[in-house]
C-alpha cells in the first residue's frame, strides 16, 4: 500500500509537468499491479517474469528518485529460466530502495547479480546503506520470503542479509536451480 500511494503521488506531480511521463508511469503501475495479481496464485515463476515486474517497479520509482536511483541487473540466460517464488526478488529490490536509496541524499545503485553454480542458484542484491537492528533481524517481508523458500525448497534454501562493507548491504538468496514450475 505504501508503494502504491507513493507511486500515485509521483505520477500526480507529473500530470501538469510532464503528461507523457505521467502516462508512462500509470502504464507501469498498471502492469505492476496486474502482474502481482496474476502471479500471487503461483508457487513459482521464472526469473525472467520476475525481472519484467522489477523493471516496471524500478522505472516507476525512477520517477520519484530521478538521478538518485540507478540499477544494474546481471545474469546469464540460463539463470533467467530458473524458478523462484513470486515477489521474492521484488521484495529484495523494494527493501533496497526503502532502506538504502531513500535514506541517502545522493541515492545510489542497486545491483542484482544472479549466478548458477551446478544445481544451485545464487541471487545477490547489493544496495547502499547500513543494516539497522541487531544481528540479522529482518522485517516481515523478508521473514515471509525465508519461510516460503524453505517450504518450497527445504532447509538448504536460505536468505541472508549482512553488511558488504561500511557503505553497502548485501542480501543473498541460495536456492536449488530448477527450471520446471513447482505445482
Amino acid at each position: 500500500p505504501h508503494f502504491v500511494f507513493n507511486a500515485l503521488n509521483s505520477i500526480r506531480a507529473l500530470i501538469t509537468e510532464d503528461p507523457s511521463k505521467a502516462k508512462k508511469g500509470i502504464n507501469q503501475l498498471s502492469k505492476l499491479l496486474r502482474s502481482s495479481l496474476l502471479t500471487e496464485r503461483k508457487k513459482t515463476i521464472s526469473i525472467a517474469e520476475e525481472l519484467d515486474t522489477i523493471l516496471d517497479y524500478l522505472n516507476l520509482e525512477k520517477i520519484r528518485y530521478e538521478d538518485r536511483l540507478e540499477w544494474d541487473i546481471r545474469g546469464e540466460a540460463d539463470v533467467k529460466k530458473a524458478q523462484i517464488p513470486p515477489m521474492l526478488l521484488q521484495t529484495l529490490v523494494e527493501n533496497s530502495i526503502k532502506h538504502g536509496i531513500s535514506h541517502s541524499v545522493k541515492g545510489g545503485k542497486i545491483e542484482v547479480l544472479m549466478e548458477r553454480s551446478e544445481d544451485l542458484l545464487s541471487i545477490r542484491v547489493i544496495n547502499p546503506g547500513h543494516l539497522k537492528g541487531k544481528g540479522g533481524e529482518v522485517g516481515v517481508g523478508l521473514e515471509n520470503s525465508r519461510h516460503r523458500i524453505q517450504l518450497l525448497f527445504g532447509e538448504t534454501a536460505h536468505i541472508d542479509i549482512k553488511p558488504l562493507d561500511k557503505n553497502r548491504v548485501l542480501a543473498s538468496v541460495m536456492i536449488p536451480y530448477l527450471t520446471e514450475t513447482i505445482a
